[in-house]
């Protein structure tokens, strides 16, 4: 057996290293459908299998064993959608128990930010991580100290929702896994690739060792020192002790020099970490320290703004909205994109170009019925719902067929009266500033949302809320690593926001 634990710093390469290796291990004759590459989350399986099918032009059909470790218990099961506990599900065992369930964000940037989230996800949420740290949820309950959960409710909601589950023949992701250990089969697999490793739970460490049970090769893929996941379970002695060869990516070819010091700086406070050594591109970068996110010099270039928690993340937007800066949250614009399109589309149906008649509706839902406009002829009238998809339209049919009276020279921000007042100046600064709407240079996200992504410059809110401060007192390495992780995403300039107090964000 062939195995070892591949240590990557910031940016040294750890999915190029994979896709070498996964072709080493081809030209040894293993068929690319016989070869796992299994990871965490869906973002790290993707990007090894794009990868891999790039480099080496292999069709992704090809590659079956390449997801995360959820989609193959999942497959291994045979279990359908409607086998899976829903959000509609958690509402109706919460309705009956009288615990409110609601949370519209399930991701990872919901870590000690408790903004939105409900009585009922937080005990789930402490339920789950018990289960991926496989560990009694009293134990579990305990361990975490001052959460303002009370213990009897947590009780009975976990029967209710067992009891739920095991009625109407449900299961959740945590069961996935779960059941996947309990059946204890190996897919039929030569060589494992584990990518992000030290991210997995206890619980997906236990599916990874029936993973390892035939393939000759294993390899496995991570960096204690990006090791951030802990609120979900992350076990980051599994994967230092996952196997005894160590290779450690020892060149950077993202971070320059002075971010490389201040990275240095924050990662040499981490406790029990391995050690390794690994050195800059050559380029020197820069880093800048700023009282207010308005200091920062965003009139060019690629930027990122990460921030501790999803609050101040938003705090932070809002700040760039009320200065007029078009930005991305979550992959969406700052300024919708049907809304964009419509004032597009408006422009240059005004000036006689064709018009798709799906194009003209999307116009239409913007528009309020007054003097410009004949009534009668809202978005959904079924002159306009009528149109046919295959024709196109001019500005003289549709005054002549769907009624719209209107001057040419009317503009969209007097004609699209749906679009309030706030927004419209919001667009019309943009616009003038010639910012790509659709694609803003400016992203705002969480540290946990941005980990293993990158961009030119970087502004890091170092804020944290209490619950992280109270973490940081008990577990200070956790944050090291949190804040390691932010300033290591920059290629050329990191800006840094002198921090303040987590009162400034509170809504």
């Amino acid at each position: 057996m062939e195995s070892e634990t591949i240590l990557g710093p910031p940016g040294t390469g750890k999915t190029q290293t994979n896709s070498n290796r996964i072709r080493d291990c081809i030209q040894e004759g293993i068929d690319p459908d016989r070869i796992a590459c299994v990871s965490f989350t869906r973002k790290a399986a993707g990007e090894s299998r794009d990868r891999v099918v790039k480099d080496w032009n292999i069709d992704e059909r090809d590659l079956p064993y390449f997801q995360t470790l959820h989609s193959m218990a999942y497959k291994a099961g045979g279990y359908t959608t409607d086998d899976v506990m829903s959000p509609e599900d958690l509402k109706i065992i919460g309705d009956a128990v009288g615990i409110p369930f609601g949370t519209k964000n399930k991701n990872i940037e919901t870590d000690f930010d408790n903004l939105g989230i409900s009585q009922g996800d937080n005990y789930m949420n402490l339920y789950h991580l018990a289960r991926s740290k496989k560990m009694p949820f009293e134990e579990m309950y305990r361990l975490m100290g001052d959460h303002g959960l009370h213990f009897m409710e947590l009780k009975r909601l976990i029967l209710s929702y067992e009891d739920y589950k095991r009625t109407r023949h449900k299961i959740d992701f945590t069961d996935m896994i779960e059941n996947f250990n309990a059946a204890d089969i190996c897919p039929g697999i030569d060589a494992l690739f584990v990518d992000e490793a030290q991210d997995l739970s206890t619980l997906q460490w236990s599916m990874v060792n029936v993973l390892r049970r035939n393939p000759r090769i294993q390899v496995f893929t991570g960096d204690d020192d990006q090791a951030i996941m802990g609120f979900q379970g992350a076990d980051v002695k599994a994967f230092l002790s996952a196997t005894e060869k160590k290779t450690v990516l020892n060149q950077s070819y993202r971070v320059p020099n002075l971010i490389w010091d201040q990275a240095q700086s924050i990662v040499n406070r981490i406790y029990g970490r391995a050690p390794k050594n690994w050195y800059p591109r050559d380029h020197e970068g820069s880093v800048r320290h700023h009282q207010n996110l308005l200091d920062v010099p965003l009139g060019e270039g690629e930027w990122c703004l990460m921030a501790r928690t999803n609050r101040i993340a938003s705090y932070h937007a809002n700040k760039l909205k009320d200065e007029g800066w078009v930005y991305s949250r979550n992959g969406h614009p700052s300024i919708p994109t049907k809304t964009y399109e419509a004032i597009m589309d408006w422009e240059s149906w005004c000036k006689g170009q064709p018009m798709a008649p799906t194009k003209i509706r999307n116009i239409y839902t913007f528009m309020k019925v007054g003097k410009e406009f004949t009534k009668g002829y809202g978005p959904k009238s079924r002159n306009l719902m009528m149109m046919n998809e295959e024709e196109f339209y001019t500005l003289s049919y549709a005054k002549e067929n769907l009624g719209l009276q209107v001057d040419e020279s009317l503009r969209w921000h007097q004609a699209l009266g749906k679009i309030d007042l706030e927004t419209k100046n919001y667009i019309l600064n943009a616009l003038k500033r010639g910012d790509n709407v659709k694609k803003p240079r400016i992203k705002v996200s969480t540290i946990h949302s941005m980990k293993g992504g990158e961009a030119d410059n970087i502004i890091v809110i170092p804020d944290i809320s209490y619950a992280a401060y109270k973490q940081y007192q008990k577990k200070p390495s956790i944050e090291h690593r949190v804040f390691y992780v932010a300033v290591t995403r920059a290629k050329q300039s990191l800006h840094v926001l002198y921090p303040t107090t987590d009162r400034n964000y509170q809504l």
